[in-house]
C-alpha cells in the first residue's frame, strides 16, 4: 500500500497526517526568531509506537524510525541532517513518542525535504514529505511569529529540547480537537516591540477565537493581555473549549499599538467535535446613537428601495471588520430600510467621519466593476471569491488568464506586489489562484494564496489538473508535465 499525506493548511503553521505501510506519523512546524541568530523553524514529529516495529530489551519494548532533513536555498544545501530516533522502553506495550528539531533559516525561499522510515523495517517505504518555506524581511516593523499548538506545558526546571521562554513546551501536532479536549493551548512571539515602545510603553495582544464559518467571534473566547517592548515578547494561553461545539474555527492572535492599530496578525484553523450545540456569540445591543439617530436628512435618506438596499448591504461584507460582520449576520433585517440605511450611515461614518458619502461612492463603483466582471447567474459579482478578493484587497497588479489549456479547468492567477486591508499588515508578492471547477456555471472559486489569513493548498496544482486525471493520489502536490501545461510557470513568474 502506498503512503499517504493528508495535508491541514493551518496559515504559517502545517499539520500533517502520514501513513506508509504500518507506519504513522503526524508532523508540524512553526517559524521563529531568535534575535541572536535569526530566524529558524521548529519541527515537532509525533511518532505512533504501535505503528512501528517493536524491539525488545530487557527494559522492554521500543521503536525507532530514522529521520533526515534536508533544506535547500537558490538551489544549494542549506541544512541535512540524518539521526535515529528512539522511542520510550514500555513493559506494557509500545509508547507514542516525540521527536522536535530547530533549524537555521535564511531569507527567502527554502525547499524543505523530510523523509521518515522505521529502522527497522527496511522492506517498507518510506515517507517523504516536501513543503516550501518562505522567510520575509521584516526590517524594524513589529511581527508575530507562527502559532504553536500545546499538548501541555510547565515551567521548565531542567533545560531540555522542548525548552523556550522559561517553560517545556510539548507541541500538538494536529488541528482537530475531540470531545475529550477541553481547552486549546498555544504559544508565539511577538519581535521588533523595542523598536516602536520604550520600556515604559504598553501594546496589546488581542487573542480570540472565531466561527470559520460565519466570523462571529465565540462568546467568551477572547482575551487581551497589554505587554511591554522587548526584543522577544513570548505569549502563552489557553481557551476553554467545553462549551464550543462541533464545528470549524478559526484561532486569532493580534499585535496592536495604542491607538488600537494593527501591527501584524496571524491564523489557524481548527476543527472540533463535540456533542453539545455550537456556541453562538452573545448578542450586543446596538448603540443608542444607532438605533435612535435621525438619519431623514443624511445622504442614505435617498435610498428607499429595499432591494437596493440589501444589495448596499451585503456588498459591504469584504471591508467589514468581525463585528460588522456578525450584526449584519444575526441583526440585519432586510424587510426593514430604516434599520439598513442606518447600518450604512454608520458603517461609512466611522470609515470616513467627514465625508461618508464620497466614500460610499467611490466603493460602489468598485462593486460596479465586480459585478460587471464577475457574476453569474446565481451570484453578484461582490458574493464570488474574484469579487470579494477585488473589494478587500483592490485591483490587482497583473492577472494572467489561462483558460484553454488543454488538461487544466480555466484558471487565473492575480499577483499583488503589495496586500493590504482592514484585517492584515502590509505583506509583498502575494498571489491567488481561481479555477472555474464547475465549467457550466462560470464562477472561479478561489483554490490557492500564499497571502496570510486566506486558504492555503499546497496541492492546487494537482486539483488543477483534475480535469484529466481520475485516479487521485494523495502523496502528490503537483502533476507531471504534461502538454501545454504552464500552470506551475506561471506561477512562479506571473505576467
Amino acid at each position: 500500500m502506498k503512503n499517504i499525506v493528508l495535508i491541514f493548511s493551518l496559515l504559517g503553521s502545517l499539520v500533517h497526517v502520514v501513513h506508509a505501510q504500518k507506519l504513522r506519523a503526524e508532523f508540524a512546524f512553526a517559524q521563529f526568531d531568535s534575535p541572536d541568530d535569526g530566524p529558524y523553524l521548529e519541527f515537532y514529529l509525533k511518532l505512533f509506537g504501535n505503528s512501528l516495529t517493536a524491539v525488545n530489551d530487557n527494559d522492554g519494548q521500543f521503536g525507532e524510525v530514522v529521520v533526515a532533513y534536508k533544506l535547500t536555498r537558490f538551489g544549494g544545501v542549506a541544512y541535512e541532517d540524518i539521526a535515529k530516533v528512539t522511542g520510550p522502553k514500555s513493559a506494557s506495550g509500545m509508547l507514542d513518542f516525540i521527536d522536535q528539531k530547530r533549524i537555521p533559516l535564511k531569507l527567502g525561499k527554502h525547499d524543505l525535504e523530510l523523509r521518515i522510515r522505521d529502522a527497522h523495517a527496511p522492506d517498507e517505504r518510506e515517507v517523504v514529505i516536501n513543503q516550501t518555506v518562505d522567510v520575509d524581511e521584516k526590517l524594524l516593523k513589529v511581527y508575530l511569529s507562527d502559532l504553536e499548538l500545546l499538548h501541555s506545558y510547565s515551567k521548565t526546571t531542567e533545560q531540555n529540547m522542548l525548552s523556550k521562554a522559561g517553560y517545556d513546551l510539548v507541541p500538538l501536532t494536529n488541528n482537530f480537537f475531540s470531545e475529550d479536549a477541553k481547552s486549546i493551548s498555544f504559544y508565539f512571539e511577538v519581535y521588533n516591540t523595542f523598536r516602536k515602545f520604550s520600556d515604559e510603553e504598553e501594546f496589546l495582544v488581542n487573542m480570540f477565537i472565531e466561527n470559520a464559518d460565519d466570523g462571529s467571534v465565540v462568546n467568551g473566547l477572547r482575551k487581551f493581555v497589554k505587554k511591554k517592548g522587548a526584543k522577544v515578547v513570548p505569549v502563552i494561553h489557553s481557551f476553554p473549549l467545553d462549551n464550543v461545539g462541533s464545528g470549524n474555527y478559526t484561532l486569532i492572535v493580534e499585535a496592536r499599538d495604542q491607538k488600537n492599530e494593527l501591527l501584524d496578525r496571524k491564523t489557524m484553523f481548527f476543527q472540533r467535535s463535540n456533542t453539545i450545540s455550537r456556541a453562538l456569540p452573545a448578542l450586543d445591543e446596538p448603540t443608542t446613537d444607532e438605533t435612535m439617530q435621525d438619519i431623514s436628512e443624511t445622504w442614505v435618506a435617498q435610498y428607499n428601495r429595499p432591494e437596493d438596499l440589501e444589495q448596499y448591504v451585503r456588498c459591504l461584507h469584504p471591508i467589514s471588520n468581525q463585528d460588522e460582520i456578525q450584526y449584519v449576520n444575526r441583526r440585519i433585517n432586510y424587510n426593514d430600510p430604516e434599520m439598513m440605511k442606518r447600518f450604512m450611515y454608520n458603517f461609512w461614518k466611522k470609515r470616513n467621519a467627514d465625508d461618508p458619502e464620497s466614500a460610499w461612492k467611490a466603493y460602489w463603483k468598485e462593486v460596479e466593476k465586480v459585478n460587471a466582471n464577475y457574476s453569474t447567474n446565481l451570484l453578484k459579482g461582490y458574493d464570488t471569491d474574484r469579487g470579494r478578493v477585488y473589494l478587500q484587497y483592490g485591483a490587482p497588479n497583473t492577472i494572467s488568464p489561462n483558460y484553454f489549456e488543454p488538461n487544466t479547468y480555466p484558471y487565473e492567477i492575480w499577483h499583488y506586489y503589495t496586500l493590504q486591508d482592514h484585517i492584515s499588515a502590509p505583506q509583498s508578492n502575494r498571489k491567488f489562484i481561481f479555477a472555474n471547477i464547475d465549467s457550466g456555471i462560470g464562477d472561479f472559486k478561489l483554490i490557492h494564496s500564499d497571502a496570510d489569513n486566506e486558504i492555503t493548498n499546497r496541492r492546487w496544482n494537482y486539483d488543477l489538473h483534475k480535469r484529466n486525471n481520475a485516479l487521485i493520489n494523495l502523496d502528490d502536490e503537483s502533476v507531471n508535465p504534461q502538454y501545454g501545461g504552464r500552470s506551475e510557470d506561471f506561477y512562479r513568474n506571473p505576467y
